[in-house]
């Protein structure tokens, strides 16, 4: 920083009346501008650093709305009725199942 201040004092305090005032200025000239180049190439990577973050949680925020939507979309009445469907079937499996294993012990009783 305190070079960059007093590369533009000796600007303003160098004269371009002779060869080496002009070639003096034209230097810290060159000088500024790489800085300068240097300063908006760090600027433009933290701008690029912070749109993808930006896009990022964009997209995120999306998602989150979406699961939102889908999970307060959903129709009670209907998933418990699904529920109550498949849980009477699961407990008829298990009935069909048991019946028949004790058919399977009758036949073997009566084997015997």
């Amino acid at each position: 920083e305190e070079t960059r201040n007093n590369n533009i004092g000796q600007v303003q305090t160098a004269g371009v009346t002779t060869l080496k005032g002009a070639m003096a200025v034209m230097d810290v000239v060159e000088t500024a501008t790489i800085n300068l180049d240097q300063i908006r190439a760090d600027i433009g990577a933290v701008q690029n650093q912070l749109q993808v973050t930006i896009n990022n949680i964009t997209v995120t925020q999306v998602n989150v709305k979406a699961a939102e939507s889908t999970i307060r979309d959903v129709d009670f009445a209907a998933e418990s009725a699904n529920f109550s469907k498949y849980n009477i079937l699961a407990q008829s499996g298990s009935y069909a199942m048991s019946q028949a294993n004790q058919v399977q012990q009758n036949v073997l009783k009566l084997l015997q």
